[in-house]
């Protein structure tokens, strides 16, 4: 199972707000850290919740395929993983969000090796995560 984290980004403090959001699973067979698997993850907003004044939880969930060459293996021995978890991401609002919005920018993928091992099965993505709130427009006399 995937351990995902979400760290708001320093000076995040109004919509839209900035997370990086980090993906470690643990890879069935030892993978070669020189190829670097393919993992293009996919973000869904599963809803928000209002948990205080001016407070509230995004929940989301993702999921995808961590695509690897296992060690000793070649090409024709790609093995694949599939990824799928759900984590939160607070968010503050003076106003009640009319819409709550998530983009995601491009992941950056590696698998974690130690010492002069050239193989190993923790897999680690990061991907920054946009939150953008819609909110009722203010209207004058």
């Amino acid at each position: 199972m995937a351990t995902i984290s979400a760290t708001l980004a320093a000076g995040s403090v109004s919509s839209p707000f900035y997370y990086q959001v980090n993906i470690t699973e643990q890879l069935c067979k030892n993978s070669c850290g020189n190829a670097t698997p393919d993992f293009n993850p996919t973000f869904v907003l599963l809803g928000y919740t209002n948990v205080g004044a001016n407070q509230y939880v995004a929940n989301i969930n993702v999921r995808g395929t961590i695509c690897y060459i296992p060690c000793g293996g070649g090409a024709c021995c790609t093995k694949s993983q599939l990824v799928s978890g759900t984590f939160s991401v607070p968010f503050y609002s003076e106003e009640v969000p009319t819409s709550v919005t998530i983009s995601q920018g491009a992941s950056v993928n590696d698998v974690n090796t130690s010492g002069c091992s050239r193989c190993g099965n923790t897999f680690v993505c990061e991907c920054p995560l946009t939150l953008t709130l819609g909110e009722a427009a203010v209207t004058g006399n």
